[in-house]
Parts: C-alpha cells; sequence; structure tokens
C-alpha cells in the first residue's frame, strides 16, 4: 500500500505545516514588499565629494563630472536618469527613470550614483566603489 502525504502525516503535522506557510507568505508581504511612494528628492554621489541633492519637481539637465568623464542627468516630472555617460556598457542608462523612494542606480565605472532616499526603510548604510 502506497502511503500519501495526508496518510503519512498526522493532523498536527499538518497544523505546523499550515501556520509556517501562512507565516511565510505574512514575512514576505510585511518584510519584502514596499507601497511606492514617489520621491520628492534625489542624492547624487560622486567619489570623494559630498552629495548634491535635487529638487524633483524642477526639470533639469545636470551635467556631473565623474572619474571618466561627464555623465548628463536628466530630471523631468519628478523622475531621474542618466541620459549619457562615458562608460562602456550604458547599464545606468538602460537602467531607465527613478521614480519611487528607495530606488537606486550606479555607473561603477565613472563612479557616480544617483539614490532617492527612503527615511523610513533605507535599502543601503553605505556605498563603496
Amino acid at each position: 500500500m502506497k502511503k500519501t502525504f495526508l496518510t503519512s502525516t498526522t493532523p498536527i503535522d499538518r497544523i505546523i505545516l499550515v501556520l509556517a506557510l501562512i507565516f511565510v507568505v505574512w514575512s514576505y508581504k510585511h518584510y519584502w514588499i514596499t507601497p511606492s511612494q514617489p520621491a520628492d528628492y534625489a542624492l547624487i554621489w560622486v567619489t570623494n565629494q559630498v552629495p548634491k541633492q535635487i529638487n524633483l519637481q524642477h526639470e533639469q539637465q545636470i551635467t556631473i563630472q565623474g572619474s571618466l568623464g561627464e555623465s548628463l542627468i536628466e530630471v523631468k516630472e519628478g523622475q531621474i536618469r542618466f541620459m549619457t555617460s562615458p562608460c562602456h556598457n550604458k547599464q545606468c542608462i538602460h537602467a531607465g527613470w527613478l521614480t519611487n523612494k528607495g530606488d537606486f542606480i550606479a555607473c561603477l565605472p565613472n563612479q557616480i550614483s544617483i539614490e532617492l532616499p527612503s527615511i523610513q526603510n533605507p535599502q543601503f548604510d553605505a556605498i563603496a566603489y
């Protein structure tokens, strides 16, 4: 006679498994999924410089000097992105717009990063190149 899951476990085993599953789902929703909140400002970090705070409500283009050359950053309609950068793969440009608190992007070769800080739930305690 072949044993199945229901016949090989006791009722207490099944209760513990259901409670564990409920706990895992609750933990995922509570600690991993955070609601998106639009950011008001961005921080632009450049190696060995004080971070520059940018208001996302004012449309502008900002030129930042990095270790490889100049990167052009665009701010428009509460969003920010890399427009141009002297790095090879251009992954910072392909990442697109940052809009929500906690978003982050870096151009590692040029040592420039953009962060939309989330004071309630910081995702980074330090940034090193």
